[in-house]
């Protein structure tokens, strides 16, 4: 199970979370017992100092989080999405013309998108445009 349906199980009204096996919980106990020492850190703390068994941690959290009509504000169980990146991929001319021009081979070619893409980018677009314009 995932973290945030984990998180999401301790808050829910129904019997998902006595449905969770011990692993799942045991899996889980760390990440919930930081979240939850956002509103509860003395608890969270004790938890820690005591050493408890993380199953029993977990139900613990659970007893907390019931009392929740749905998981509160304070837990992030959201992530930003990424923005999809254009990536430009070049002709097979553009390519091996750049290639040919930086004597590099594919392999530093990589090397070079991995570590500064909008120079190589760059030069691409620039070879491209020589290229659509002489053959005109």
């Amino acid at each position: 199970m995932d973290l945030f349906d984990y998180v999401k199980t301790i808050f829910s009204q129904g019997k998902d979370f006595e449905e969770l096996k011990d692993y799942a919980k045991k899996k889980n106990a760390f990440m919930l017992n930081r979240f939850m020492s956002i509103q509860y850190p003395i608890q969270a703390e004790m938890f820690n100092k005591m050493n408890i068994n993380p199953v029993g941690v977990a139900d613990s959290w659970r007893k907390v989080g019931i009392r929740h009509k749905r998981t509160p504000g304070w837990i992030f169980t959201k992530t930003k999405k990424k923005a999809k990146e254009s990536t430009y991929s070049p002709s097979d001319e553009t390519l091996s013309l750049y290639l040919k021009m930086n004597e590099i081979g594919m392999r530093e070619y990589k090397d070079a998108m991995k570590y500064d893409p909008e120079k190589v980018t760059a030069d691409l677009k620039t070879i491209q445009k020589q290229i659509d314009g002489s053959g005109r």
